[in-house]
């Protein structure tokens, strides 16, 4: 049984204290949003303040500030042109993941299959490709979930589906610029946007299952390459990826115009992008063997999944703690709890990466680094940090390109070690921003 405790007081205290929000808001839901991140649950909002629920609530407090329309939230809409998703329900985190990790896997199985193919591929077309497209894919993934969000899951698609093909061909145009004019290097390039873009799709419509359904040919045609079958059979399964992946964008629905100050938030969630791909071709791809760098790149594969199941697990259970409050100061106390549990299990790869690299396995401990810096970013990216994620994924990065500089006739298993060294100690300072981040209740709105 609730018992209300309604004042003028405490209305008043929380009216002003909201101010800026319900002025800067574009929606009712906005606003319910820093109500939740402060604490305030529908338990709450009906003891303390005589309302039935948080938007309610919210509702109020707008319309006492502006008296703007509170029809900007409507719970429930249902999108008549929406996209059907795999996740259905409380699904399985780990199938999910397990999904997620054969999606990402695919690029790496086709690197395999068509090794000798790619021999002599100018690197424009090989890692700058890799690194352009991973870039795209980041920015374009933050429109498309935008559009999700305001529209629906047909709109997400056209926007994915426009930036990737002008993307696409902005990086064709650069290939001429550089004097690459080998129609196969151009291949090459157009395949890898191709598979980040399938990808790309797959993760904000949700719709996981489908796609990788469509990679299993990509991963069959990769198979037949490697045994002597021409690079068309990869082409050929790699547009029909694509054809899977886009089809809802041909339905009839409404078109997304992402504001500038969305467009200049993808730029940013781009850059982030680039970081991580210039790290991953600093550890990874270095080497510059094909077959050796799948079965170092495993941990990598792995990890990354599985941050991602960690910080919805985290997510949810902040969701959680904030349904069960019935005072909402305890609120902090409990999300403290929570993220350090959460803390702790992203500080296991960090844990790892160091006893491996005391072990002299500089390879593999640098890969394993290399999954928990993307962990660590992970977590930087969904709290909106994106400052601190470029800055984590770009710092270590160009001191390895400085180390490569430094040392040019050094050992690879020297390199290995001292990579590994360096990522280590970008990790350390890195979970204690985390720490802080994960206990800031207000990057939960």
């Amino acid at each position: 049984m609730i018992t209300m405790v309604v004042t003028d007081e405490l209305y008043a205290s929380l009216e002003q204290r909201m101010a800026p929000v319900c002025r800067s808001a574009v929606d009712t839901g906005e606003v319910a949003a820093y109500l939740e991140a402060s604490g305030v649950n529908d338990r709450v909002a009906e003891r303390d303040y005589g309302v039935t629920s948080v938007f309610s609530l919210a509702a109020r407090l707008r319309a006492d500030h502006a008296a703007y329309p509170t029809a900007g939230y409507a719970p429930g809409g249902h999108d008549p042109n929406a996209v059907a998703p795999d996740r259905v329900g409380p699904a399985s985190g780990v199938g999910v993941t397990l999904v997620r990790s054969a999606l990402y896997l695919t690029p790496a199985v086709v690197a395999v299959g068509g090794a000798t193919e790619f021999a002599g591929v100018p690197a424009p077309a090989g890692a700058g490709a890799l690194i352009y497209g991973w870039a795209t894919a980041q920015a374009l993934a933050f429109l498309g979930y935008r559009a999700l969000g305001a529209i629906g899951a047909v709109a997400a698609v056209r926007v994915l589906a426009l930036g990737f093909v002008a993307a696409g061909a902005a990086w064709a145009g650069l290939l001429v610029a550089f004097g690459v004019t080998d129609p196969l290097a151009h291949a090459v390039a157009a395949g890898q946007v191709a598979l980040f873009a399938s990808t790309a799709v797959a993760l904000v419509t949700g719709t996981e299952k489908r796609v990788l359904a469509a990679a299993a040919g990509v991963w069959i045609a990769a198979g037949a390459v490697y045994a002597g079958t021409g690079l068309w059979i990869v082409g050929a399964a790699i547009g029909v990826l694509v054809i899977v992946a886009y089809g809802p964008a041909t339905r009839k629905g409404e078109w997304y115009r992402p504001r500038p100050r969305e467009a200049a938030r993808a730029l940013a969630n781009g850059a982030v992008g680039a970081g991580q791909a210039v790290l991953f071709a600093s550890v990874v791809l270095a080497g510059g063997d094909l077959l050796r760098e799948p079965v170092a790149v495993i941990p990598l594969l792995v990890g990354v999944p599985l941050a991602e199941l960690v910080l919805v697990w985290h997510q949810r259970r902040v969701a959680v703690t904030r349904a069960a409050l019935t005072d909402r100061w305890q609120y902090p106390r409990r999300l403290t709890r929570v993220s350090l549990a959460t803390l702790g299990v992203l500080a296991v790869p960090v844990a790892a990466g160091a006893l491996l690299t005391a072990s002299e396995s500089g390879r593999l401990a640098a890969v394993v680094l290399l999954a928990a810096v993307n962990g660590l970013c992970l977590v930087l990216v969904a709290h909106r940090r994106l400052g601190l994620a470029a800055l984590l994924v770009w710092w270590p990065a160009v001191l390895i390109g400085v180390l490569y500089r430094a040392l040019p006739g050094a050992t690879t298993q020297l390199i290995d070690m001292l990579v590994a060294v360096v990522l280590f100690a970008v990790c350390v300072p890195a979970l204690g921003v985390v720490a802080m981040v994960l206990k800031d209740r207000w990057s939960y709105r």
